[in-house]
Order: C-alpha cells, then structure tokens, then sequence
C-alpha cells in the first residue's frame, strides 16, 4: 500500500475494492518519488559506483579512461624477457600507450580532485586542502610548488611501499589529472623521492632545509621521474 491509502477516511477504508483502486492510481507517484529521493545516494559521490560514476564524469569533467604507457611487450635492452628473440619491434605505427578504465575507487579519488579543482579559487594557499581530500587513504600525498616563472612542479610522496600503491592511481597521476594550475602555467615532470619506502625515507635531499618534503644528508633522496 501506499502512504496514499494511509488517507483514505473510515467509511471508504472498509471497502476493498476502493482501497485497491486508490492503490493502484497512486502507486505510480510513490515509486516515482521513492525513485527520485533514491537518486540523492544514488549519486553522491561517496556511494555511486559504476555507470553511477560514469554519469557523474560527465557532469563534472572528467572521463574514467586513461592512456596507460606499453610496459613488457617491446623489444628493449637490459630488461629481463624483452631482449633477442623475446621483445617484439615496436614498428612506426605501434602505439607507446594503449587505454585503460579506472576502477571506481580510483575514478572517484579523480573526480572529488577535479570537483576541487573545479572550484579552485586560484590561491596556493588552498592548494593543500584540494590534494589532501583527493588522495586521502590512497597512500600517496603531493605538493604543488609554484616556482614563481609561470611554471610548477609536482612532488608525490608515497607514505606506504610504492608496489603496495594502485597503478592505476599512478596513471592517473602522470596524465596530469591530479595536477592543480592556473590556465597558462606549465607543469613539468612528477618527481617522487628515489627512496620510495617510507620507513627508509621519503623527502628530497636538500641543504639547510628540514621540513616535511625535504631533508638533508642520510634522510633526503635524489628525485626521479614518476
């Protein structure tokens, strides 16, 4: 029944036939409104899954593909499995990428980073706040340095083992879709500590400088690329 038939008065609700009747003209209206309301968790952010997630891609700007480099199919030298008569030439139309979808869990860490960066009000200030909800639990936290030039770098820190990390946020990561700038500045490669298990260390080395990206002798590594 319906809260419809709930308003039915006493004389008419004794009557079956009548209470069926306003069951079934009203029915209608209460699975669409149940229907409607279901729509408030059924898209938010936190609880949506799958094509749920795919819908909210669209409205906020960002698709769950990425392109993902070949690894372990080319020929190559110095690399286990890809040498003579193992690696396949990789001929002038071979791509160095194929596509890939991003889980959900991984989908969602970019799309609450874009909704951040969708309401970036530009100030660097803010910038720690946009990262450190994006990437809360991955296992990963990163800065944004603005080297004054109208260009910045983008430091990852990851804070557990880098093989324990989702490639796929990794992936992410290197397609720019966590990068916070301004229209017009230019980002430049994503370095990471050449350390990369915490409990040894993971900040950059630097001189008469400790804080919590950069250490010194015995405490800071040399960067690399992600």
């Amino acid at each position: 029944m319906t809260k419809y038939t709930n308003l039915i008065t006493n004389y008419h609700s004794q009557k079956p036939h009548f209470v069926d009747h306003i069951d079934l003209i009203t029915r209608p209206l209460s699975d669409t409104g149940n229907a409607i309301t279901a729509f408030i968790t059924e898209f938010d952010i936190d609880e949506a899954i799958g094509v749920q997630l795919d819908i909210l891609g669209k409205w906020i700007g960002r698709t769950r593909v990425v392109s993902q480099p070949i690894s372990g199919i080319y020929f190559s030298f110095d690399t286990d499995s890809l040498g003579f008569d193992q690696g396949v030439w990789q001929g002038p139309y071979d791509p160095d990428a194929g596509f890939t979808n991003l889980s959900d869990d991984v989908y969602r860490i970019v799309l609450k980073a874009k909704i951040a960066i969708n309401h970036w009000n530009g100030t660097n200030e803010t910038l720690p706040e946009i990262l450190d909800t994006a990437l809360a639990g991955s296992g990963l936290t990163m800065q944004i340095v603005d080297n004054q030039d109208m260009t910045i770098s983008v430091w990852v820190f990851p804070e557990i083992d880098i093989s324990d990390i989702s490639l796929e946020l990794i992936a992410a990561i290197r397609q720019g879709y966590l990068t916070v700038k301004a229209a017009g500045v230019w980002a430049g490669d994503i370095q990471t500590p050449s350390v990369e298990t915490p409990s040894v260390g993971n900040k950059f080395f630097g001189f008469d400088m400790d804080n919590d990206y950069i250490a010194g002798f015995d405490a800071g590594a040399w960067e690399k690329k992600l």
